[in-house]
């Protein structure tokens, strides 16, 4: 249960996030230099879930500013249960929608790397240490 890549484990949400560094990886792209001229474009529902699903982290981050607070307010399930369905609309994302070798493909990678950030960032709060291939 602890390895199973799908459902709500620590497991499949660090396998969601090798999966959007191996996307950027295989692009063969410089993310720092997409990140300095592209923009992200939320044509397709599945983009536009993701973006929206993004802009809900600093209503979370605001509640919790360390992995402490988390504990001492007893609400790391919050943090946790927006991890896991950020992972489920980027699993969509990435099925529904190529990234690397589209038309859209630099704002497909800048949505990866900006949801790949906001993962380490729940990682870290959570105190769960983020791994790159698995």
């Amino acid at each position: 249960m602890l390895s199973d890549k799908q459902g709500n484990t620590a497991a499949y949400l660090l396998y969601t996030y090798t999966r959007i560094h191996s996307i950027i990886r295989m692009s063969g792209k410089d993310i720092d230099e997409l990140k300095k001229t592209g923009k992200i474009a939320l044509d397709l529902a599945d983009e536009r879930a993701l973006g929206l699903g993004l802009v809900q982290f600093p209503e979370l981050q605001h509640i919790f500013q360390t992995a402490e607070e988390a504990c001492t307010k007893l609400l790391p399930n919050l943090l946790c249960e927006y991890l896991y369905n950020l992972s489920e609309l980027c699993t969509k994302f990435y099925t529904s929608c190529k990234v690397n070798g589209s038309v859209e493909e630099t704002s497909r990678l800048l949505l990866c790397e900006a949801t790949a950030t906001v993962m380490v960032k729940c990682f870290h709060l959570l105190g769960i240490t983020p791994v790159y291939k698995m």
